[in-house]
């Protein structure tokens, strides 16, 4: 806890980092205390489950204050006029699918001297990656995170 605790502090003064580091925090003590119970549940419950948890944490982070943080919560979780984006619902169900081969495939601790290269996992990568270069394409552009401290 008091590591990520310091490494919310390090990343900015600002009270919202050091939610986001005291929120991430408790999920890991969170995972110590209930992993006998998170550890069963089928892997793609897990993963979808932090993903999100990880997710509202990231909120904290990217918030200038917490008023921008519980507005964007709210608009997270409760249905909300927006801008549409044509072919969204083609768009993502490609990227549901990019991410969901992403998952299932091995990662660094998965990994030894018989994992091959795959030309079909170089094609899923490179489509996952075009379709988030066209959806960051289309919404204008953002400077990077860390020129903002």
């Amino acid at each position: 806890m008091l590591t990520m605790l310091i490494g919310g502090l390090w990343h900015g003064a600002n009270w919202t980092f050091v939610v986001w580091g005291a929120y991430h925090g408790a999920l890991l003590a969170a995972y110590r205390r209930f992993a006998h119970w998170w550890d069963p549940m089928p892997p793609a419950l897990r993963q979808v489950a932090m993903f999100l948890a990880a997710l509202v944490g990231w909120v904290f982070f990217r918030s200038a204050d917490f008023s921008m943080a519980w507005h964007l919560l709210r608009i997270m979780v409760l249905p909300t006029a927006g801008a549409t984006i044509p072919g969204v619902g083609l768009l993502v169900a490609w990227m549901g699918l990019a991410g969901w081969w992403a998952m299932r495939g091995p990662n660094a601790f998965d990994m030894h001297a018989s994992w091959r290269f795959h030309p079909g996992h170089a094609f899923w990568w490179a489509a996952a990656m075009g379709a988030s270069l066209a959806l960051m394409a289309g919404t204008g552009a953002s400077p990077f995170l860390y020129f903002q401290f």
